[in-house]
């Protein structure tokens, strides 16, 4: 059982209530209306049903809407721990949904609420265009895959809570906020590290906000200033990222994103690939023909890459950016005095003192104008 759970349980045990519940952002009882036990679909032989927590003033509005994943079933589903949740992020203009989530059929019932919330949800003022989902802690481990796979595109944004999940592919469609609890365990904050830096490395949309003072569960154990911003950021972020505005940013860069996320990874043919297609689409673009001649420099397609460099001369680019790379492309494709004419065109205190050692550049290494670009410093 994981520590949240045990929080929990704990809680319960004394009896404690919504209002008395150590909750580091106090939640309010005004300001929300909880419509309780709504069917949203029927499942082997149990009807599946949700809590909806919305603005008072809400209306008809539809509103985003923040989607617990958390395994727990009938009153379960509303214990204080999510209650509170639900309770702050209704006040704060999001929409909160509880829902029946079996253990062990956690992707299976989670993809039936998204068939529902995406055609009923209008009806208790879910926007289905705007849905995010909140897992904490050991839920994490079933949740962070679910968001992930690429066919749950009407999940527009993800919170991951002190918690890590099997994932190697991350979306570049999904921003998520990953959040990390600096005073957890070490293996589980490792284990963040580790996956935050493969979502980093595959240049997927995903936010790192380390809570350096908080322990596992936060919410309950630190009931202080740094955990009520932490905890305001995050509605924030689900309010932000799946506003249409930024939905759409996300869209139109996702491709020369993906890009980028090759050359990470060292998949350059097919970083390649992606960037001549943007530059068919965009010839004039200094930086991003960069990008496609490194990428041809790391498929080793030297010449092609020359060509490009080339192409980019006086076009206001820094002259190491551009001078380096051009000068290993040409000296791989066997061209000694295109390459030096490059390292030339790079300013004496831009140029590091490394390149002198680097392998590329041994057939030169003896040579007097190769030499003479790195003066005694």
């Amino acid at each position: 059982m994981n520590r949240l759970a045990l929080v929990l349980i704990a809680v319960a045990a004394t009896g404690a209530g919504a209002q008395d519940f150590p909750f580091a952002i106090r939640p309010p009882a005004a300001r929300v209306v909880v419509t309780k036990d709504v069917e949203y679909a029927r499942a082997d032989t149990m009807t599946l049903r949700m809590d909806v927590y919305r603005p008072a003033d809400a209306g008809s509005r539809r509103l985003p809407t923040l989607v617990f994943f958390n395994r727990a079933t009938g009153a379960d589903r509303s214990g204080p721990f999510y209650t509170a949740w639900a309770r702050v992020a209704a006040s704060r203009g999001v929409v909160a949904v509880l829902p029946d989530v079996r253990g062990g059929r956690e992707a299976a019932d989670f993809q039936l609420l998204l068939g529902h919330l995406t055609t009923r949800g209008g009806d208790v003022g879910v926007d289905s265009n705007a849905l995010a989902v909140f897992a904490g802690s050991g839920n994490v481990f079933a949740a962070f895959p679910f968001v992930e796979d690429p066919k749950q595109t009407a999940i527009k944004a993800a919170v991951m809570y002190y918690g890590t999940g099997p994932v190697t592919q991350f979306r570049l469609d999904l921003p998520v906020l990953y959040v990390r609890a600096g005073l957890d365990r070490p293996p589980v904050n490792q284990g963040i590290t580790e996956l935050a830096a493969l979502a980093v490395t595959q240049n997927a949309p995903v936010t790192l906000l380390n809570h350096a003072s908080g322990y596992h569960a936060f919410e309950t154990a630190n009931d202080d200033d740094a955990t009520r911003d932490v905890m305001e950021q995050t509605i924030s972020f689900v309010k932000r990222t799946t506003s249409s505005a930024y939905q759409a940013a996300i869209a139109r860069g996702i491709r020369e994103a993906s890009a980028a996320g090759f050359v990470m990874t060292r998949d350059y043919k097919k970083a390649a690939g992606v960037y001549a297609e943007l530059v068919a689409a965009r010839p004039t673009e200094p930086r991003l023909r960069l990008s496609y001649g490194e990428a041809l420099l790391g498929d080793s397609q030297f010449a092609a890459a020359c060509t490009e460099f080339e192409k980019l001369k006086g076009k206001g680019l820094g002259p190491r950016d551009l001078g380096l790379p051009a000068a290993r492309a040409c000296m791989q494709k066997g061209d000694a005095d295109a390459a030096i004419a490059w390292l030339k065109s790079i300013p004496t205190r831009f140029l590091p003192p490394s390149v002198r050692t680097e392998a590329v550049f041994a057939p030169v290494a003896g040579r007097e104008d190769f030499k003479a670009l790195f003066p005694a410093r």
